[in-house]
């Protein structure tokens, strides 16, 4: 059963919001900037090629912002496409990209410059479900909707919407307020593990769960815990873990070498250290005592999944940022658990389960 037609809305409105940035790629970012889902008029319907999808009046398409002002019949190819769902939005922008913005006499010269330098510089290829399920996300953000007629407004797009509170958004505050000064090595870690491992860990901060995190191979909750790299933290490539025990950590620790090395955001001094002290770290372990490493994964477990008293109490404190939303403390080897009630927002973060990835 579709919404009420009472409830579809004509209008249009830039798919670009505010936290692309944070999920998207530069030239992703820009192509947003430079689309926008319209409403169809018999116009629009009048010049399509005929498909096997047909075309009603209302039904929310996706087109240029540069070349809509022009009557239907001359604008350049694939100026406009209608996507049969919002989860084909993600395809229509990439048919625009390959088709149109080329070919478009509308767009201004600098416009055309930076579209050109973006996608020299950007990479092939994309983080495939990653960003895909952010479009899908962003899209009912903004008040799209699938109907048996299409992908319809079912608000009014020319009305700013007042600003929900983001689950990505609770998660980040959280983990702000949960794991702010909470450093995973300590200085008396050193004499108990090689100087590798210690300098490796030292690259790690704790971070949370956002949707912008989420693929094929992620399906955890938004807010589980996990640690990120902190030299490209919150940038679009950057590499985040989420263990499920402490065995995961120890076993998967060479992937956050791996990573350490590739990283464009780390230091090459940093990396020639890591080269160095990684020779060395056979000869150290030998002389440690018999169960030092495990203790020492054990350890970073404990510091990463437990909230100490004071920063509960940072916890509470922050509960003003986190828009009256009620956190909970968050531990437990095979699980995190962070709750909240949002006024306003009838689905809070729910309990959730650490699974490996």
């Amino acid at each position: 059963r579709g919404p009420d037609p009472a409830e579809i809305f004509i209008g249009k409105t830039l798919l670009a919001l505010p936290e692309d940035k944070m999920a998207l790629s530069p030239l992703r970012c820009f192509l947003r900037e430079n689309v926008y889902a319209f409403s169809a008029t018999e116009e629009d319907i009048a010049v399509r090629t005929p498909t096997t999808f047909s075309v009603v009046v209302g039904q929310v398409g996706i087109g240029c912002i540069h070349c809509h002002a022009l009557p239907a019949k001359e604008r350049s190819n694939r100026a406009v496409c209608f996507p049969f769902s919002i989860n084909r939005i993600y395809q229509s922008v990439a048919d625009i990209q390959r088709f149109h913005m080329a070919e478009c006499k509308m767009i201004p010269p600098e416009v055309r410059q930076s579209f050109q330098k973006l996608q020299n510089a950007s990479s092939k290829g994309s983080k495939g479900l990653a960003t895909r399920q952010y479009w899908v996300t962003s899209a009912k953000k903004i008040g799209l909707i699938d109907t048996v007629k299409g992908i319809r407004f079912n608000r009014d797009p020319s009305v700013p919407t007042t600003q929900a509170v983001s689950l990505d958004i609770l998660a980040q505050v959280a983990s702000n307020v949960t794991t702010i000064n909470r450093p995973l090595v300590l200085p008396e870690d050193k004499d108990s593990i090689a100087d590798f491992l210690y300098v490796v860990m030292e690259q790690l901060q704790a971070c949370r769960f956002t949707e912008a995190d989420r693929n094929k191979r992620r399906v955890k909750d938004v807010g589980c815990i996990g640690v990120e790299c902190k030299h490209c933290a919150g940038q679009v490539e950057s590499r985040k873990f989420f263990w499920s025990s402490v065995n995961a950590v120890e076993s998967n620790f060479v992937s956050v070498h791996t990573h350490m090395m590739e990283c464009k955001m780390v230091p090459s001094e940093l990396k020639d250290k890591l080269s160095e002290l990684k020779k060395l770290r056979k000869e150290q372990t030998s002389r440690l005592k018999t169960g030092s490493q495990k203790a020492f994964f054990q350890r970073v477990w404990k510091r990463l999944h437990t909230v100490g008293k004071d920063e509960k109490k940072e916890f509470n404190d922050g509960q003003d940022e986190l828009t009256e939303a009620e956190a909970v403390k968050s531990s437990g080897e095979k699980e995190c658990e962070i709750k909240s009630e949002i006024e306003g927002v009838s689905d809070g973060l729910k309990t959730m389960d650490v699974v490996s990835v």
